[in-house]
């Protein structure tokens, strides 16, 4: 099973406002013209980019920039969701293609040439409507960044279920037992009010928790 995430993109690559192009090519972009076509491209020859002209980056802002750059290109995948907020407004969309980039746009007057083509799942909600723990999040000074906290929140937003209920507290957790041996009983806990989706990510970790290929 393919995990789905979720994700912040900013309408404003190159700090120009780009919510229109967005939503009449179906599309999420993000800025730094003048570096190229990034795909198949290591994480090296993508930082050597950045530290050469135009932008010549110091450590501090390769850093910051590569992780924007490498969760746009590398880390989003088809299916995943998308929240793009717009004033006073959020948008929701699902990402339909690889990274894509577009030469026609790779210069300062367009500036978002790094693009992934996206459809819009519902229309825009009042940003008034997010619950805060979401709300907050979007307070992070990047253009892209993982949302995938707040998965089933965004994605019931997206498809109109409304705000799902909260995130049990800490304390509020079921023990539960599976018979892994004849002899062996393995005893996890998990929230009382966990959802289908969290289940279903949960187990995919549990599949990765070997030691032994035997």
């Amino acid at each position: 099973m393919i995990i789905t995430n979720a994700w912040l993109v900013r309408p404003n690559p190159q700090g120009f406002e780009r919510m229109k192009e967005f939503l009449k090519q179906n599309i999420v972009a993000i800025g730094w013209p003048g570096i190229g076509d990034l795909t198949n491209l290591s994480t090296d020859e993508i930082k050597l980019r950045l530290c050469a002209p135009p932008y010549g980056y110091s450590s501090l802002e390769l850093g910051n920039t590569y992780a924007v750059i490498d969760a746009f290109v590398h880390r989003m995948a088809v299916g995943d969701y998308v929240l793009v907020p717009h004033g006073h407004s959020i948008y929701f969309a699902k990402i339909e293609s690889d990274y894509l980039f577009n030469k026609s746009k790779d210069n300062e007057d367009d500036g978002f040439p790094h693009q992934r083509k996206v459809t819009w799942v519902s229309e825009p909600i009042p940003r008034s409507s997010l619950p805060d723990t979401l709300r907050n999040a979007l307070k992070i000074h990047r253009s892209t960044a993982n949302l995938t906290k707040y998965f089933d929140i965004i994605v019931s937003l997206a498809t109109g279920d409304g705000i799902p209920q909260e995130l049990a507290p800490i304390n509020e957790f079921l023990k539960v037992n599976y018979p892994l041996r004849p002899d062996m009983l393995v005893t996890i806990e998990v929230p009382k009010n966990i959802t289908k989706t969290e289940a279903l990510r949960l187990s995919e970790f549990v599949k990765t928790l070997y030691f032994d290929n035997n």
